[in-house]
């Protein structure tokens, strides 16, 4: 069923859901930039919502009580294919923080060759030469 359930790990009495403005500013500061800066170190937010969905995030734009702005990646980290979105912070179900390069980022099913068999290494074998 989609729709919102209340995430908050500490309890009724706590002010705010787990994944609130605090913890934005507290954990993601360094993400508040009005900038998308990308190189092999830069990790990637992953906001996984509620409705099962994954946001990209290339940097946070603006911080409210009740949800943020984001600019996230249309489908490759790739600074000029990006869109901006409002997030409703309960609706954020888990966080991901994805640091590998994008090389290892493949969307979709792209075979995977090991070293040891690429393809010079396939025509030698099939020439009956060894490496």
């Amino acid at each position: 069923m989609i729709g919102y359930y209340p995430i908050n790990p500490g309890g009724p009495g706590a002010e705010e859901d787990a994944f609130g403005p605090a913890f934005f500013r507290t954990h993601f500061f360094d993400r508040m930039k009005q900038v998308c800066q990308i190189d092999n170190q830069t990790p990637v937010l992953e906001l996984v919502l509620t409705t099962g969905q994954v946001v990209d995030v290339s940097h946070i734009v603006q911080v409210k009580a009740d949800y943020m702005l984001v600019s996230a990646f249309v489908d490759a980290r790739d600074c000029k294919f990006t869109y901006e979105t409002y997030i409703r912070y309960q609706t954020i179900y888990r966080i991901n923080v994805q640091t590998p390069g994008t090389e290892t980022r493949a969307i979709g099913f792209t075979p995977h060759i090991p070293e040891e068999e690429e393809p010079a290494a396939v025509a030698a074998k099939a020439a009956g030469k060894k490496k």
